[in-house]
């Protein structure tokens, strides 16, 4: 569950929020650099099993150049989930952090 696997690193960051107000912002303590990488590597984790299946819903374009570009299919992406699913996806979809994340992913596969 993501909100269990988040949590202990969200608890560590707001426990550190009261020593904000007695330093600048650009400062961290070390407890809050960990708590923030063990956040992160849990979203990425949680975002690797999100686009597990990203390949199958991606065409590739080849250029003259022999440049591939990949594109994904979003609404087949989207149709891949469960019913439950889809609205949360069909919002997520549109967002920053899943088109860099898909970007990076597609990059990746392009190059194998």
């Amino acid at each position: 569950d993501l909100y269990n696997a988040l949590s202990p690193y969200h608890s560590k960051l707001v426990g550190e929020s009261y020593l904000a107000k007695k330093r600048p912002v650009y400062e961290c303590t070390d407890e809050q650099v960990e708590a923030a990488k063990g956040f992160l590597d849990v979203l990425r984790s949680y975002l690797d099993s999100l686009c597990s299946n990203l390949q199958s819903h991606t065409i590739t374009n080849v250029q003259s150049n022999n440049d591939k570009v990949s594109l994904l299919l979003k609404e087949s992406f989207i149709d891949s989930f469960t019913s439950r699913h889809r609205p949360f996806m069909k919002l997520f979809v549109d967002t920053q952090l899943f088109s860099v994340h898909t970007d990076l992913v597609l990059s990746f596969i392009q190059k194998l």
